[in-house]
Formats: structure tokens, C-alpha cells, sequence
């Protein structure tokens, strides 16, 4: 169980493909679930993924979790096993961690209907409202719009390791770009966090709270700002 709540809290912190096992061995690329040790190093209170992710495109991920860390390390150390990172042991026996083990794991934990694929859609709908926030104190006009949507989609799609069309298609929710459209931003989100971290545990709910929000359409809102 220590192992499969690891991957969870990776898929949630580092935005990764879960992968699987068919699709690594037919094109050798990598997902968290076929992640080998070897593409893991650990470096002051970081764990550094470097892999050929979908598409054969080198991927470079840094988490930095203490719980995450721990884990990280006892299973890179271990010596039974296979090369995979991403194992549990029964008796004197380590199995390798499967994508299908991970997502079952998912919904009995979050008693519903989840999946992998889930973190990061919402991480990237996450990015999107904010990025597009940061944005709109310079974005007054139609034309300043479409240029941070544009630049919004390319660092979207950098964090998760995908072009900026698929970014767009498959993983941000059109409600974010069509709210900053029409003006509306979680901008009051960003003035209560000041320089924190939004991704930081302390800040955490309030981004979301402000995401949920943005997406209900709630007028109500302390969260959101409407731009003239």
C-alpha cells in the first residue's frame, strides 16, 4: 500500500502519465507506473525523474515531497526485485506495480469514479487559471487576450510534456480561457497567496476553491476578479 499511495501523491505532485506496461516494452517510453529506478535521482530533498516520456520526448520532472522522498529512496535502494521503481513486496517476493493496480487503488481511496488521467486534467486547468490570472493586469485588450492564452497553452503544455494543441484539447477547460475572455480571472486568489507558492500545501486549497469557483461560475466569489 506504501507504494501505490506513492504513486498516487506523484501523480498528484508531478503531473505524470500513469503509462503502461504494453505501451513501454512496444515503444520505450515511460510512464510512472513502468518508471525505472535508473531514472530516478535523488538530490537535496529532491526527487528528479528523467525518462523518455509518450512521443519519445525526454521528459524532466522535480518533486519535492519529504513523504515522496522517503519512499523514493527505500524502493531505489532495494535490492530484490526488477529494474522498476515502483514495487511492493509479499513475503520475500517484490512485485512490480502495475497502471491498473494504481488506478483501482485510486478509486477505492477517492470513493469514486477516478483514474490517473484525472490529476492531470485538473493540474492542467489548475495552471491555466493561474497563469491566465498572472496575466491579466496587462491583458486590456482583445488583442493582449489572445497573446497570454497562446503563451498560457505553451507553459501548460511544458509541465505536463505535451504539444500545446493536445494541451488545449484534451486537458485545459475551455470554461478558464472563455472566463478570462469575458474578463474573469481568480486574480483575487493571487493577491491573498502575495508570493507564496500556489502549488505549496499551505495555498493549495485556496487555488482550488478559487478554480472551483471560476469553473461554477459563482458571482459570489471573494476568489474571482472581474477585468474591465
Amino acid at each position: 500500500e506504501r507504494a501505490l499511495a506513492c504513486a498516487i501523491r506523484l501523480l498528484d505532485r508531478g503531473f505524470f502519465r500513469i503509462g503502461s506496461e504494453g505501451y513501454t516494452e512496444q515503444n520505450k517510453s515511460y510512464g510512472l507506473a513502468t518508471m525505472l529506478k535508473e531514472h530516478v535521482t535523488l538530490s537535496n530533498g529532491k526527487v528528479i525523474f528523467e525518462f523518455v516520456g509518450k512521443s519519445g520526448k525526454e521528459q524532466v520532472k522535480s518533486v519535492v515531497d519529504p513523504l515522496v522522498f522517503a519512499t523514493v529512496a527505500a524502493l531505489k535502494r532495494r535490492r530484490g526485485g526488477s529494474k522498476e521503481l515502483l514495487a511492493y513486496k509479499i513475503g520475500n517476493t517484490w512485485i512490480d506495480v502495475k497502471s491498473i493496480e494504481i488506478n483501482e487503488y485510486l478509486k477505492d481511496v477517492a470513493g469514486d469514479d477516478y483514474s490517473a488521467k484525472d490529476f492531470r486534467t485538473w493540474h492542467a486547468t489548475e495552471l491555466a487559471a493561474i497563469g491566465l490570472a498572472v496575466s491579466y493586469p496587462t491583458a486590456t485588450s482583445k488583442t493582449a487576450r489572445k497573446r497570454a492564452i497562446s503563451r498560457m497553452v505553451k507553459e501548460v503544455a511544458l509541465s505536463l510534456g505535451n504539444t500545446p494543441a493536445v494541451a488545449r484539447r484534451s486537458y485545459i477547460d475551455p470554461v478558464v480561457i472563455d472566463k478570462f475572455e469575458h474578463g474573469i480571472t481568480i486574480g483575487g486568489t493571487m493577491e491573498m497567496i502575495g508570493d507564496s507558492d500556489p502549488f505549496d500545501f499551505g495555498t493549495l486549497g485556496v487555488v482550488e476553491t478559487a478554480v472551483l469557483d471560476l469553473l461554477r461560475g459563482d458571482k459570489k466569489s471573494v476568489y474571482l476578479d472581474k477585468v474591465a
